[in-house]
């Protein structure tokens, strides 16, 4: 029998610790900054779930989390699978010095992967300059409203006729440059290069990975899947981003809605780290097991017998989760999260032997 006064309790301690709200509204400043500059990234790659999971009304909930020491840690994972695998298709044979692999990226359409997305970053604390390079492989028709628009000019990519965009909205470092091409019979190619360097720096860094794209034999595995989901988000595509936390795995699962509505799926094992419950945070069973309900953010934790463990976040029909709006969405009723919980496949551990890698 769980003792609720004791979990109060702890839950109490670890908010305790949580950061003032100075860093916290500093730190989310600098995520929606990012996310501007980042959109068609953070798009695919998920980056956004923090800024969308700690809306404002859940900033009390949630505190974010330091990037480790490390970039390019060993980051345990299990023996993969899943339902669905997908061939990785491209890889750069070239990246500036430094660099490992930190993010994959799966967007879902039906039965079928239809974009894949790699994100490689240097080691934290090596100064200033480019931070991400990222690779897009395939497009869907759900990310147009992000594909990248701006002026433009023709290049050639190992052959190929390609553009180079150059994405306005990021006053800190100028526009943000994305190198297209599609070779005959392949699907369409995106690089990016992002961070403090000069657009020209970038384009010119973008543009010499670009031409080292060739073929990857590997594959990729998705493991986690939804089951039931609201009416509006049933048949939505969704994307499936796997990256690491410190040493620990983490993989969200992002359902978005016509409306901008969306749903979060978070789980790994130090998904819980760093995370200050409210003691107003309501207790609820989950697959039999005990669970936390945050009505005010919209929030749902429990953690799995494999320790594994899980936050999800609904928002309210017509909410976009914007960290800068007015208000937070009004309450989702907690049988819907119950029910996504329990009706969500969430896979094995997923492979993570790829992270660091060139």
């Amino acid at each position: 029998m769980i003792d609720s006064a004791a979990i109060r309790e702890a839950l109490t301690a670890i908010a305790d610790e949580a950061p003032g709200p100075e860093r916290i509204h500093a730190n989310l400043a600098g995520l929606t900054r990012r996310h501007r500059q980042r959109r068609l990234v953070l798009r695919l790659a998920g980056a956004g779930a923090a800024a969308a999971a700690v809306g404002v009304g859940g900033l009390g909930t949630l505190r974010l989390l330091d990037r480790p020491d490390t970039a390019h840690p060993e980051v345990p994972g299990g023996p993969g699978g899943g339902w669905l695998e997908t061939p990785l298709r491209h890889r750069p044979g070239w990246l500036p010095a430094g660099y490992g692999e930190s993010s994959r990226t799966v967007l879902v359409a039906g039965e079928e992967a239809a974009v894949v997305s790699y994100q490689w970053e240097k080691a934290a604390g090596a100064g200033p300059g480019t931070a991400i390079v990222s690779l897009t492989v395939g497009w869907h028709e759900s990310l147009e409203a992000d594909r990248p628009t701006g002026p433009t000019h023709d290049v050639d990519v190992a052959g190929v006729a390609g553009q180079v965009v150059r994405r306005t909205g990021n006053p800190e470092a100028g526009p943000d440059p994305y190198v297209i091409w599609q070779p005959p019979g392949e699907p369409q190619l995106i690089v990016t290069v992002l961070g403090d360097d000069t657009t020209e720096q970038r384009e010119n860094t973008a543009l010499r990975v670009a031409r080292s794209v060739r073929p990857d034999p590997g594959h990729l595995q998705v493991g986690p899947r939804p089951g039931w989901l609201p009416a509006d988000l049933a048949t939505r595509p969704w994307r499936l981003s796997l990256g690491y936390q410190g040493t620990d795995w983490r993989q969200t699962v992002a359902v978005t809605g016509a409306d901008g509505r969306q749903l979060l799926v978070v789980s790994g094992p130090g998904t819980h780290t760093g995370l200050g419950i409210q003691p107003a945070a309501q207790p609820v069973p989950v697959l039999g097991l005990a669970g936390w309900h945050i009505p005010e953010s919209n929030q749902l934790y429990f953690t799995l017998p494999d320790e594994v463990a899980v936050l999800i976040q609904l928002d309210q029909p017509g909410s976009t989760g914007d960290p800068g709006g007015a208000s937070a969405p009004p309450p989702v009723p907690v049988a819907d999260l119950v029910r996504i919980a329990e009706e969500f496949d969430f896979g094995p551990w997923p492979d993570m032997s790829w992270v660091g890698g060139r």
